[in-house]
């Protein structure tokens, strides 16, 4: 009888101890599925982050001065670069196509991603030996492409930093807006074209920083806007097109420069006296609130209600050189550059990098 107890207790004892072991491996593998859906953290270039886009399958990307670039399925991070088939790992700007190819603007041209591989295209080679770039923008390239934008006949714009603009339909290259703006030492324009958008009539807008302006294309002729015509300042670096269809443009922060709107007859610009945080404006959103956020590169991130201008503030944060802003499909607002990035679902602003030690 005895042996029959102690048989029924080392039985009962054997039961406990393999549902805990159970439990306890169940546990630790919840908390290795919880590791693995976790978000990976992105270590923040020595230079930081250069642009950020959204493609038609959700899918954010993000490219880097220095360090390639950055994939973030909604879950982790995957990072591409040189030895994975990019050109160069300075990467300026991002766009997608309608075949939902994603092109890369590099210091040595662009690069094109099939979601296979990558392909490097040279843009036309222009000769650099005149001093120009050394004398007045030493770290320019018009080898380099430094904007990219579709229009709707599937074209690909292309922005450079002094050979002005390239229409590319995948076979040839046909250059535009060479000779407007501001003439170097060597008395040539070497127009730079720091930003390419298109707006909601399908017209293309391309900005100058060598004094050019900003220029529409309507399909057939480019038409031109100075401080002249009612332009802040003539070395515009960023164009937003919002809802309604007013365009918004970012200067360089020189002379009288601002936020400069047009809507299509007239342009008005609000300046620092209005309000603005900062002239120096690097990127414009439009959330679905219609506020307007500002990023610039020597100051912080900025919105605009349509009556006053504020700092984004969270919980005693403010956000710095902020060099681009977009949303995702669920309406979470992403913006970042050279200190990191960032997201803002309405409530809570969550830091998706981690900074070098």
């Amino acid at each position: 009888m005895t042996l029959f107890i102690r048989n029924i207790t080392l039985l009962v004892l054997s039961i406990v101890l393999l549902s805990c072991k159970g439990q306890v491996k169940d546990k630790k593998k919840l908390l290795m599925k919880q590791e693995v859906i976790e978000p990976n953290k992105i270590p923040v270039p020595e230079n930081g982050f250069s642009s950020g886009l959204m493609d038609k399958d959700g899918t954010i990307w993000f490219t880097s001065n220095g360090s390639g670039i950055y994939q973030f399925d909604g879950k982790t991070f995957k990072n591409y670069t040189m030895k994975d088939g990019l050109s160069s790992n300075q990467v300026f700007s991002i766009v997608s196509d309608h075949k939902n190819n994603i092109w890369f603007g590099t210091q040595y041209g662009l690069v094109k991603y099939n979601r296979q591989q990558f392909e490097h295209i040279p843009l036309p080679y222009q000769d650099t030996t005149t001093g120009w770039i050394s004398t007045v923008y030493p770290t320019l390239s018009p080898n380099a492409a430094y904007a990219l934008a579709t229009d709707n006949n599937n074209n690909l714009w292309i922005g450079t930093g002094g050979a002005g603009t390239y229409c590319y339909d995948g076979k040839i290259f046909k250059s535009y807006l060479t000779e407007i703006g501001q003439k170097q030492e060597d008395s040539l324009y070497h127009n730079w074209i720091p930003f390419i958008r298109k707006d909601n009539k399908g017209n293309m807008w391309f900005a100058s920083m060598t004094h050019g302006g900003v220029n529409q294309f309507d399909g057939e002729v480019f038409t031109q806007y100075l401080i002249k015509d009612g332009l802040s300042d003539s070395q515009v670096r960023t164009i937003y097109c919002d809802k309604s269809g007013k365009i918004w443009m970012g200067f360089n922060g020189n002379r009288n420069s601002g936020l400069t709107v047009y809507d299509g007859k007239s342009f008005k610009t609000y300046s620092v006296e209005d309000g603005l945080c900062n002239k120096r404006i690097r990127a414009i959103f439009e959330d679905k609130n219609g506020n307007l956020w500002l990023g610039a590169d020597l100051g912080n991130l900025c919105l605009f209600d349509g009556q006053k201008f504020s700092e984004f503030n969270y919980n005693g944060q403010t956000f710095s050189e902020v060099l681009f802003i977009f949303s995702d499909l669920e309406d979470n607002i992403w913006f970042g550059g050279a200190n990191g990035i960032w997201k803002y679902d309405g409530e809570i602003v969550t830091d998706m990098t981690r900074k070098n030690k």
